[in-house]
């Protein structure tokens, strides 16, 4: 029997994070057997539950019980949207290392032609 997407995404919640079921229950006051079920699609979690694990790992529950999740969403980064926010910080902060670099070539020029 092939399970569904919400017993799917839970395992792969759990074991992104490298915990065992008896560790991921105590994050959500739930105990081992429960976890497996859910897993094994044998139950569903209660809303309340999905709340709990949708804000543990910022997600909405939508995401976890519609689609399938992948690792990068589990973990929080969007590729596109880290581009777009991004990039003109890193931009501006490497052109300012860049500064800083020319300061400090010019200052060891001048060190160095004071000793000779």
């Amino acid at each position: 029997m092939k399970k569904s997407i919400l017993a799917r995404n839970i395992k792969k919640l759990r074991l992104f994070k490298s915990l065992n079921q008896t560790d991921f229950a105590s994050l959500f006051d739930l105990n081992r057997p429960t976890i497996g079920s859910y897993e094994e699609g044998r139950s569903e979690p209660k809303l309340a539950t999905l709340q709990k694990i949708a804000k543990h790992y910022k997600l909405t529950i939508d995401e976890i019980v519609s689609k399938e999740l992948t690792v990068n969403q589990i973990a929080g980064f969007e590729y596109a949207n880290a581009i777009k926010t991004d990039l003109p910080i890193v931009e501006q902060k490497l052109e300012l290392i860049e500064r800083k670099l020319s300061s400090l070539e010019a200052s060891i020029r001048l060190l160095v032609k004071n000793k000779t």
